[in-house]
């Protein structure tokens, strides 16, 4: 059996490992800058603003999954706390996008798409997000290897 850095292997059921540093990162940050404007007390409306920013990204990031059952077929991913998961059958697969958002020189935002039929009509999955695209490379090559040894077997 293969290790993966990204996913945890249960038999045939691969689980995406999940990433802490920017949730945790914005979940320190938000709270000391709000309790920073909430002790100064000139714009309290932020503050709590900052604070409910920081409990809902704390909840993302207790929400957010991927799992690649091979058992059955299926990914299931769910990317955003309001959003439904999402299951898309692998022969409903098409292909991986990989998305860059820069600012100038810097990239602020990469996120990994899958691309999949569903009722005759092209849809998008978000399947991960990051800062650096490398990562996100790292991420759709386990994942295209997981696949392919799929493909193999059947």
């Amino acid at each position: 059996m293969q290790s993966f850095k990204h996913f945890t292997a249960e038999g045939n059921v691969y689980k995406m490992r999940p990433s802490y540093f920017l949730p945790i990162a914005l979940i320190i940050v938000l709270p000391a800058l709000s309790f920073f404007i909430l002790r100064e007390g000139k714009y309290p409306v932020v503050g709590w603003l900052l604070l409910a920013m920081a409990l809902l990204g704390f909840a993302g990031m207790i929400t957010r999954s991927l799992v690649i059952d091979l058992n059955t077929g299926e990914i299931r991913a769910k990317a955003a706390l309001l959003r439904p998961a999402v299951r898309i059958p692998l022969s409903d697969f098409q292909n991986f996008e990989l998305h860059q958002l820069k600012q100038g020189f810097f990239t602020t935002n990469t996120s990994l798409n899958i691309c999949y039929l569903k009722n005759g009509k092209t849809k998008r999955a978000l399947i991960a997000q990051g800062v650096t695209t490398r990562a996100m490379q790292r991420i759709l090559n386990e994942i295209d290897e997981i696949i392919s040894n799929y493909d193999r077997q059947r």
